[in-house]
C-alpha cells in the first residue's frame, strides 16, 4: 500500500506521527488485498476551528483507492492521535460494509441460478 502523508494548518509531520500513521494503517491493510500494488491511501492531518474562538480541533481525512473500490473517511477531534484512530476505524468499517455487499449480491446471484436449475429437475 503507497501511503500519502500531508499535513496543514498547524500541523507539524514529525516523525512519530508518521510512525503512528504506518501503526494505525496496517489495521486496514490486513483487510486489503497484500498482492495489490495500486493500494493506495491519501491520508490529510489538519487542525480547524470547527466554529471555535480558541485552540485547535484535528481533523483526519483519509481517501482510499484499492481494487474494487473506493472509500473516504474523515473525523474531527479533539487531540490528533484520536482523530487517527476514529478515521482509520471507520474506514475499516467502510471496507467491511462494501466487502459484505459484494458478498451479498454473489450470494443472491448464486441463488438465482440455483433455483433457475432447479426446474430442469426430471421430476
Amino acid at each position: 500500500m503507497h501511503i500519502n502523508l500531508k499535513a496543514s494548518g498547524s500541523v507539524v509531520l514529525t516523525e512519530e506521527l508518521r510512525e503512528f500513521v504506518a501503526e494505525k494503517m496496517r489495521k486496514i491493510e490486513h483487510l486489503l488485498d497484500s498482492k495489490d500494488t495500486s493500494t493506495m491511501a491519501d491520508i490529510e492531518l489538519a487542525t480547524t476551528t470547527r466554529g471555535q474562538k480558541t485552540g485547535d480541533v484535528f481533523r483526519a481525512e483519509i481517501n482510499l483507492q484499492f481494487a474494487g473500490g473506493f472509500v473516504r473517511a474523515e473525523a474531527i477531534e479533539e487531540t490528533l492521535h484520536h482523530a487517527v484512530e476514529v478515521v482509520v476505524e471507520e474506514a475499516r468499517r467502510e471496507i467491511r460494509k462494501s466487502f459484505g455487499r459484494k458478498r451479498t449480491l454473489m450470494r443472491r446471484g448464486a441463488t438465482k441460478i440455483k433455483d433457475f436449475f432447479r426446474g430442469f429437475g426430471g421430476s
